[in-house]
């Protein structure tokens, strides 16, 4: 008899020595207990009932003195005792088993907290084995009652590097036989716990031996001898004052002949209001040490008064007062505070006692010898008056643009912040400031970084303007020859296009008929370096989705640039921008407006752009 993974007994088969079993139990105590089964406590769940840190394991925290948990739980369990004979499964002695757990935890002491579990057998089905001459275990029973006493050696909230507990546990042997749920003595638990708090989440480990009679499940030949054992167990669980998780590992190290086995349980904790919690823990185990489940679940509801007491009504609580018996802040860690000059410093920590000052100057009395608000310590010129800003020194602005002189890089000459200090130099006077004016003695245009306009081919059209600057031509024609047709102009911030650029319905391929006016765009732009950056914008009408028609848009404009690149204008000097529909020039109510919505712009970047 094993749990569900066990090799099966060796030696003498499962079913003769249970027989033999059966036989030598017919006294008056086997009829207390199911026929070819001995006498055992099955359940191995261990839950902390104090709840702190963890539900299952003791992470070294104790309730606040005074403080209490009860807590009430049902708990189901799959196959924690599978009969096996010679490696094969004969069947679930215990297949499905409900039980009613309560818990209580109470601190008497800070150092100090007793505890209880009281389990019951609700309802527990099997296999029929009766042709195995193992009889089936009652339904209902009494399971075996846990006390516990647990004293705090160290606590992490009074400044030890960790909390650690010393516990020990003791099983009443008045459970119920017919239920498998009653050791033949008094089983004895001692254990030590310790634990962590790092930031969100806490962490534990426990270990302890668990001490009770062995006895042979099933006979004196049987593989299966259910004895003494050492329990292991570690958690990580998060804190705070909402929903938390934790995650625990237990696993059992037998000291007889039982195979090993361990459980992975998550959790899951959910405050109900300030002292009711309700929460739920379940996973599965493995290996086959008897009384370990395929898997268990759990869900309870306890009651939590785990608020420590106050007894000098300081606000600090008692677990954490260093002067329990005499109000003090928290500062003091609860004890009064002592303060010969009245200053709100107590005297260990005020650097003048017997003089009273501000907390900023530890105690001691401001001394400001020019009268100007700063401290003489903290003031550099502290015989002259002077700002904050400025660590007490007066400003200094000898040519009083309201630039002090150690910011002012022209401190002699008046000149704006903007500048820092230094004035505006515009040699040529024309609006420009010389710093960005690429011609500094010749007064120019804004368009053309403060040059002046000229006119090579004196046709009366500047050069900046004139598609054909080296070609005399007509004003009217942008500057060329009449016979060459232009389909582009040059305006101030853009390129005008006398045409539109037509792409594919719904695509960025463009149609050959723009070709010949976008190579005229190129001609104009490689003819005219002084247009350094252009962006090309992609609009659409509103039909559609938005999103679909600004990517449309973007893509338009990127194959505008990619073509203008073939052609010979540097990559560097354009720009693609989709816009979709988000900047109309006409109604988008008609078919009309519609179509002028639906563009190319050639926009120049200009020095007037480059600021707004």
């Amino acid at each position: 008899m094993s749990h569900t993974h066990s090799a099966g007994p060796r030696g003498l088969s499962l079913f003769a020595t249970l027989m033999l079993a059966a036989t030598s139990l017919a006294g008056s105590d086997a009829l207390a207990q199911p026929t070819g089964l001995g006498r055992f406590e099955l359940e191995r769940l261990v839950l902390n009932p104090n709840g702190q840190g963890s539900l299952s394991v003791g992470t070294g925290e104790l309730l606040p003195q005074g403080g209490y948990r009860l807590s009430l739980l049902g708990h189901y369990e799959n196959d924690p005792l599978v009969m096996y004979r010679d490696g094969n499964r004969l069947g679930s002695v215990v297949r499905d088993r409900v039980t009613a757990h309560l818990l209580a935890a109470w601190a008497p002491l800070r150092w100090l907290e007793l505890g209880a579990q009281l389990p019951v057998v609700a309802w527990q089905n099997g296999d029929d084995l009766s042709g195995q001459g193992v009889g089936a275990p009652a339904r209902t029973g009494l399971g075996t009652p846990m006390v516990y006493a647990r004293v705090g050696l160290l606590a992490q909230q009074r400044e030890a590097p960790l909390d650690l507990a010393l516990e020990l546990g003791v099983g009443l042997p008045v459970g119920s036989v017919d239920t498998l749920s009653r050791d033949g003595s008094v089983r004895l638990e001692p254990k030590v716990m310790l634990g962590r708090r790092f930031g969100g989440l806490r962490a534990g480990v426990e270990g302890s031996v668990l001490l009770r009679p062995s006895v042979m499940v099933g006979g004196e030949e049987v593989e299966d001898v259910l004895g003494s054992e050492v329990r292991l167990g570690a958690v990580v669980a998060t804190t705070g004052p909402g929903l938390r998780g934790e995650l625990n590992l237990r696993g059992v190290l037998p000291l007889g002949g039982q195979p090993q086995s361990m459980e992975l349980l998550a959790g899951l904790r959910l405050p109900l209001s300030e002292r009711v919690e309700a929460y739920a823990l379940g996973g599965p185990g493995f290996g086959d040490t008897l009384g370990t489940p395929t898997f268990r679940a759990l869900v309870g509801v306890a009651l939590v008064d785990g608020r420590p007491r106050d007894a000098d009504k300081d606000g600090i609580l008692d677990d954490q007062d260093k002067c329990p018996n005499e109000a003090g802040p928290a500062e003091r860690q609860g004890c009064p505070v002592r303060d010969a000059d009245g200053d709100g410093i107590e005297d260990g920590q005020d650097k003048c006692p017997n003089e009273a000052g501000p907390a900023e100057r530890q105690g001691c009395p401001v001394r400001d010898a020019d009268g100007d608000g700063i401290e003489d310590g903290q003031d550099k010129c502290p015989n002259e008056a002077g700002p904050a800003e400025r660590q007490g020194c007066p400003v200094r602005d000898a040519d009083g643009d309201g630039i002090e002189d150690g910011q002012d890089k022209c401190p002699s000459e008046a000149g704006p912040a903007e500048r820092q200090g230094c004035p505006v130099r515009d040699a040529d006077k024309d609006g420009i400031e010389d710093g960005q004016d690429k011609c500094p003695t010749e007064a120019g245009l804004k368009e053309l970084r403060g040059c002046p306009a000229k006119d090579s081919d004196n046709d009366t059209v500047a050069d900046h303007l004139d598609n054909c600057p080296n070609e005399a031509g007509v004003a009217d024609n942008q500057g060329c020859p009449a016979k060459q047709k232009q389909m582009v102009a040059i305006q101030k911030g853009k390129l005008e296009i006398k045409e539109q650029v037509f792409f594919a319905t719904g695509k960025a391929v463009i149609q050959p008929r723009s070709f010949k006016m976008l190579d005229q765009v190129a001609k104009v732009l490689r003819e005219h370096p002084e247009v350094e950056q252009m962006i090309i914008e992609g609009h659409t009408d509103n039909r559609g989705k938005a999103e679909a028609n600004r990517k449309l848009s973007q893509t338009r404009a990127e194959s505008v640039k990619k073509y203008l690149v073939g052609k010979g204008v540097e990559a560097s000097r354009l720009e693609a921008k989709g816009f979709g529909p988000d900047q109309p020039i006409a109604s988008n109510d008609t078919e009309k407006g519609r179509a002028a919505n639906r563009r190319v712009d050639f926009i120049i970047t200009t020095p007037e752009r480059e600021q707004q």
